[in-house]
């Protein structure tokens, strides 16, 4: 069993693909559940795939159809005899828990754990792969969704709150952040979770609803993010109001100030290529975006390496 992908070598692995989808819809006091599967050969040609509804007489979390989903799949691998697998994961929380980075809490989510790694050390190599946008899995979460709506219905108790993304069940009101524009809920610490993996991904966070297209605004998450988390969504919704093409950073390590180039473009010096930043007021010059260099070209001043120390 391997978690990490495997530098290319002078041996050429066919490795096939296996995606899996769970979902759990709630409809008033009931709940619908059921999970999909397809597996694909290296030219992404189906192989397999299969649809089934969950019958429980007990309440099951998103997690645990999840891994239903590849527990089942991965069975099918097997069955085929199959001996490399790449698995395709959406669910940040699965991909962790199948890279052995964390370990659930749950007995259950536990036992289906134990299973899913089980089977795949009798596969040659099964390699965890996150998916970052839901169109990678499109067919197998339309399949799932074919579960879904058919009439399959586990009681469920009406007190209880679920987050739809870590399936935590009984949560305080309190506890739960409710999307302004679309109002889908999910409990606090996922959506920070959220806002952080976007914001260091160079992306907007948006609603963590599959499919929905609305913004999370920094004033209605304000509450539940840390200091860093807020100057890193400041920094980024200065971003966005600055063209690419105009977006120039200060040189100096300490400051690293985001400017416009259109409102550095007056220079009231004789030298025309120097600027000012506007925050720490280190001089750079505007064509190299480098620390100002009134004696040197660029390319000398850059031939001197990354930290020259004279005073130039």
């Amino acid at each position: 069993m391997e978690d990490d992908p495997k530098p290319a070598g002078e041996i050429k692995i066919e490795s096939y693909s296996l995606y899996f989808k769970g979902l759990v819809s709630e409809e008033t006091t009931e709940l619908l559940a059921g999970f999909a599967v397809a597996i694909c050969d290296k030219d992404d040609n189906l192989l397999f795939q299969m649809k089934e509804q969950v019958h429980d007489s007990r309440v099951v979390t998103l997690m645990e159809v999840e891994l239903m989903a590849l527990k089942r799949g991965l069975t099918e691998v097997v069955r085929l005899g199959i001996d490399h697998i790449s698995i395709y994961c959406d669910h940040y929380q699965i991909f962790e828990l199948v890279m052995e980075r964390s370990v659930s809490e749950q007995e259950n989510i536990l036992m289906l754990m134990d299973d899913v790694q089980r089977i795949r050390k009798r596969l040659t190599s099964s390699v965890p792969v996150l998916v970052m946008t839901r169109n990678q899995i499109e067919f197998v979460y339309e399949l799932a969704m074919e579960t879904i709506v058919s009439e399959i219905r586990i009681d469920m108790p009406d007190h209880n709150k679920t987050c739809s993304i870590c399936s935590g069940d009984n949560i305080e009101p309190e506890q739960i952040f409710s999307v302004a524009l679309c109002g889908h809920e999910f409990c606090m610490e996922c959506v920070k979770q959220h806002i952080e993996v976007k914001l260091l991904s160079g992306g907007v966070p948006r609603c963590l609803h599959y499919q929905c297209e609305s913004n999370l605004t920094l004033g209605s998450c304000g509450n539940i993010l840390t200091s860093k988390l807020k100057a890193m969504w400041e920094l980024r919704i200065e971003e966005e109001s600055i063209p690419v093409a105009e977006r120039v950073y200060c040189p100096n390590p300490l400051c690293s100030s985001l400017m416009s180039v259109t409102k550095l473009s007056n220079s009231t010096r004789e030298d025309v290529t120097m600027r000012t930043c506007v925050k720490c007021g280190e001089p750079f010059c505007i064509n190299c975006k480098l620390p100002w260099h009134s004696n040197l070209s660029c390319n000398d001043y850059k031939s001197l390496g990354p930290n020259p120390t004279a005073d130039i």
